[in-house]
């Protein structure tokens, strides 16, 4: 009888022991699956905008003159960087790259306009040129919008993903569920930080030699 017992705690031991194991299984494969969706949904919002800067690059040239190099070298940089902080970091140059060429336009209306009044018969051509332009880029800035949208949801699947490879039964299958890298770029601190902690630690000294000096001085003054 005691035996039987004891065999019967053994066998819902490993039964439960099992059940847990499976139960992981199941949760690290669905988390693994997220992650991989997002990042697929993600990479048509990026792809689809890379797609489009060419048009945009090629409608700019029609009405400037100037150097649109860097929008071409982001636009290659972006197509070629690797999945990860990477391609996040030249995502993020594309798009400055994008809005910095924005201006053009109106600077380039703007010196027209001051320098020769002549120009006034090519209004409607160069009105539906700017009209393109404008369009093209509110395209991109919905895409830019959803690329970052994407990174975002990508980015917190990822983060449940590993926490939950980081649980002790999920260890067990780690050469089953490998890593998956975040779309995520680190930024670097900027002047106006730098500026405010240089300040905040000034006055953290003064503050310091202050005090010092008030305990140094005599009871009676």
């Amino acid at each position: 009888m005691v035996w039987f017992i004891v065999g019967a705690c053994v066998l819902a031991f490993v039964v439960l022991a099992l059940a847990l194991i499976f139960l992981r299984f199941n949760q690290l494969s669905m988390a693994r699956s997220l992650c991989d969706e997002a990042k697929r949904q993600l990479l048509v919002e990026l792809r689809g905008r890379h797609a489009l800067v060419p048009a945009y690059i090629g409608t700019l040239q029609q009405v400037t003159t100037r150097d649109l190099s860097t929008v071409e070298l982001a636009l290659a940089s972006a197509e070629r960087a690797p999945f990860g902080p990477r391609g996040a970091a030249a995502e993020r140059a594309l798009t400055r790259a994008v809005d910095d060429a924005a201006q053009i336009p109106s600077q380039v209306t703007d010196r027209a306009s001051a320098s020769d009044s002549t120009l006034a018969m090519q209004t409607s051509p160069r009105e539906e040129l700017d009209t393109t332009i404008a369009l093209l880029h509110g395209q991109l800035n919905v895409l830019t919008e959803r690329i970052r949208s994407g990174a975002r949801i990508y980015n917190a699947n990822v983060d449940l993903y590993h926490r939950q490879r980081e649980r002790a039964v999920s260890r067990l299958f780690q050469n089953v569920f490998q890593a998956r890298e975040p779309f995520t770029d680190a930024q670097p601190q900027g002047p106006s930080t730098e500026a405010e902690s240089e300040q905040s630690s000034t006055e953290a000294q003064s503050e310091e030699q202050s005090g010092a000096q008030d305990h140094t001085r005599p009871a009676g003054s």
